[in-house]
């Protein structure tokens, strides 16, 4: 008899417990999807309007949520930013450090293949990529505080620096031209944009997709000039 009441009394208990866990679970899961839900806003509203004219009254209209829901996730617009920019930046990175420092290639392979990584970043984190591209320096120091500015900054120059890496060890080989590697990182990485919004304006329904292609011709074309033939 003590042994049933025992057992029954853990029974219950465990039922609790899993019952506990089971509501500690989805309040966990209902939290990381209003999270994404502020963060998918955010990335819509900023595109549409920019973000210095994006305010969180839009950003809560467009989640249908209240302002003070959004400030419970984020403590500001500038930390939606950020909280868009870094990690998509950071997997960015990891691609771009692991490309440039793989020595096995040569100097034109890796080039390739780091503005192949770009272009797969621009197609499926689109979001982080539109707002990293319209970056302003001076417009964003007065909007986000110095230790986060100074962390997205470092992280774009680290990306356009791989580039610039790989380049200049082509020069020092012998294997490119002697050209200045940094003017040339500029001018891919101006091209890529410049490739990029040039073919989306004129993407239409059922018509040819030449993003893909005018891109590549430009890196046959840069490479051409760069190599050292």
């Amino acid at each position: 008899m003590n042994w049933f009441i025992s057992s029954s009394f853990s029974w219950n208990r465990s039922l609790e417990f899993d019952g506990a866990m089971g509501v500690a679970e989805r309040k966990r899961l209902e939290k990381a999807a209003r999270r994404k839900l502020i963060l998918d806003c955010a990335s819509a509203v900023f595109h549409k309007k920019g973000f210095g004219d994006a305010t969180i009254e839009d950003i809560a209209e467009r989640a249908e949520i209240s302002k003070g829901t959004i400030y419970l996730y984020f403590k500001s617009k500038a930390d939606l930013y950020f909280s868009i920019t870094k990690p998509a930046l950071e997997n960015l990175s990891k691609r771009l450090k692991k490309i440039a420092g793989n020595k096995s290639d040569s100097p034109e392979a890796r080039i390739r293949k780091l503005m192949h990584a770009v272009y797969d970043f621009y197609l499926h984190d689109a979001d982080a990529y539109r707002l990293i591209t319209r970056y302003k320096a001076d417009e964003y120091q007065n909007l986000f505080p110095k230790d986060r500015l100074e962390i997205l900054s470092r992280m774009m120059r680290t990306n356009l620096g791989q580039m610039e890496i790989v380049i200049a060890e082509g020069i020092g080989k012998g294997l490119l031209r002697k050209l200045d590697p940094y003017l040339c990182t500029v001018m891919f990485w101006s091209a890529f944009v410049g490739i990029i919004q040039f073919q989306e304006s004129r993407l239409k329904p059922g018509k040819s997709d030449h993003r893909r292609a005018t891109l590549e011709q430009f890196i046959d074309t840069m490479l051409d000039g760069l190599t050292n033939r």
